[in-house]
């Protein structure tokens, strides 16, 4: 049998296929990434990076991300704060309209009476992605911080790597 460049192209893409399943499998079992079991929501409008509203027990109910923090957004009245806008409308692409997982750590409601959430988007945990994207910095807030090491290292990445916010805006 000859084999084509054709062939070594299919060959290569299964390898890498099994690779990044077998890499998302093992990162879903960790301890430190708990898969997305948690409670299945419609997201009804995003308020801003790191806040979404959500359909939740019947009712129009807001959800506060946990662990991150985005820059403020001037949509509402408020004082815009370098990327806000960015981080807004990267999370508005992303969750209008879509259903998402919540997943709560210690406390399920803050101060404000929000929502305290892990969000995820299929498997993947979004909190996290706004981290290693640079569109939210790691704000552990105790006793919420089931997740704090892996969004603070996250965080040391894209940092360093400069995306996002980290380049965008001045120390």
């Amino acid at each position: 049998m000859q084999v084509t460049s054709s062939h070594r192209l299919v060959v290569l893409l299964a390898v890498v296929a099994a690779a990044a399943a077998s890499t998302c499998s093992s990162a879903r079992g960790s301890p430190e990434r708990p898969s997305p079991s948690g409670v299945q929501v419609a997201v009804t409008k995003t308020t801003d990076g790191d806040t979404i509203h959500v359909l939740y027990q019947g009712r129009d109910d807001r959800v506060r991300f946990i662990g991150v923090d985005t820059p403020e957004v001037d949509w509402y009245g408020g004082h815009a704060e370098c990327f806000g806008s960015e981080a807004g409308l990267y999370t508005r692409s992303r969750l209008a309209g879509r259903t998402v997982g919540l997943v709560f750590d210690v406390n399920q409601r803050d101060t404000y009476g929000r929502l305290l959430a892990y969000v995820y988007v299929g498997a993947e945990l979004f909190n996290l992605t706004l981290v290693q994207r640079g569109y939210a910095r790691a704000d552990p807030v105790p006793p919420d911080t089931k997740m704090a090491a892996l969004f603070a290292r996250a965080g040391d990445v894209a940092r360093a790597a400069g995306k996002g916010l980290w380049s965008a805006c001045p120390a």
